[in-house]
């Protein structure tokens, strides 16, 4: 008798149980306004995207110079963060702008933008690449070295040759809480106060630097 009483109680539990998985299930884990399991929905696109093997490029050299055409630049094929270093097809979209030596060196041939391609076990990577005229030499001739709170000056940067390529240079504020330069080289007065504006040149890393001085 005790065994079958045991035996019913244990049927009655299960079928509770039951019940309760099939609520939480039919309600994503809820029970009126409680939640009591956290299920999450899986992006089957997203995961299918997680596990394919991806290619990628990294080249040495972001800039080249048309006017050193004894300078090259190393690029490396990766699978999966793996270096690939055997059976790897590199290929520039245009040989007039940036062509590869039979080291597999981007050699820069007049100024533009090239994507390099590399192609490995059927997938694919790329990248850009620039070829300038480089800065050689630059210099602030800006005449107005005083700015108001909430105006703007526009910095006068002289450079040669004057073809070359601006894309290299950074301008920055010594203290952007009294006055602020953007990616133009035009200053923002903020606050009261001097300031050093600096220009920087990534490409033969050099800069150059103006004082101004920040009024009401």
């Amino acid at each position: 008798m005790k065994s079958r009483r045991a035996l019913v109680i244990s049927i009655i539990v299960f079928i509770i149980l039951a019940i309760i998985a099939l609520v939480l299930v039919l309600n994503k884990g809820h029970i009126g306004n409680i939640a009591l399991v956290s299920i999450e929905a899986v992006d089957d696109k997203k995961a299918s995207e997680a596990i394919l093997p991806k290619l990628t490029i990294e080249i040495e050299k972001e800039y080249l110079s048309s006017a050193n055409k004894k300078e090259t630049s190393k690029v490396t094929a990766y699978k999966d963060g793996e270096e690939v270093t055997n059976g790897v097809e590199f290929e520039s979209s245009d040989t007039d702008i940036v062509k590869l030596n039979k080291d597999n060196e981007l050699v820069a041939v007049s100024d533009g933008k090239a994507t390099i391609t590399a192609k490995y076990d059927g997938l694919e990577g790329k990248a850009d690449v620039k070829v300038i005229t480089p800065i050689k030499t630059m210099k602030f001739t800006t005449t107005n070295s005083v700015v108001r709170v909430g105006k703007d000056l526009q910095m006068k940067l002289q450079i040669t040759p004057a073809s070359a390529s601006t894309d290299t240079l950074t301008y920055t504020s010594s203290d952007e809480e009294i006055a602020t330069v953007n990616s133009n080289g035009i200053v923002t007065g903020v606050a009261p106060g001097k300031v050093t504006i600096t220009v920087y040149d990534s490409y033969t890393e050099t800069e150059k630097s103006v004082n101004l001085t920040i009024k009401k």
